[in-house]
């Protein structure tokens, strides 16, 4: 996964979705996603937080979505040394296009800390 320079490249299976915006970059899960590389996501995301200043908000969908989400942001803080992130997070209900089933979902932002 490449998300430097606003250029996109994913190579996973299914579900996962990225958004370069001015702002921020945004990774959703899927609560359908497939098998993910959580090291190779949070490796990416830290370098984007510590050596680009971006700010990151991943957000998970359902169950799933929403257990993979918090492993990423888990996988982040174990790989804290030197370097502190700032996280939040929100929760919230997101309609399943497909069904209209109502999924809890959550958001978890990771900024650079402040100088």
């Amino acid at each position: 996964m490449k998300l430097r320079n606003e250029v996109v490249s994913i190579t996973m299976e299914d579900d996962v979705s990225v958004f370069p915006t001015n702002e921020y970059i945004l990774l959703e899960i899927s609560h359908t996603v497939g098998k993910i590389n959580i090291p190779q996501i949070a490796g990416t995301i830290r370098d984007l937080v510590k050596s680009d200043s971006r700010m990151v908000a991943i957000r998970g969908y359902g169950f799933k979505g929403i257990g993979l989400s918090v492993r990423i942001a888990h996988e982040l803080k174990k790989r804290e040394q030197r370097f502190l992130y700032q996280m939040t997070f929100d929760t919230f209900d997101a309609i399943d296009p497909k069904d209209e089933k109502i999924l809890t979902s959550v958001q978890i932002i990771v900024m650079p800390p402040e100088s």
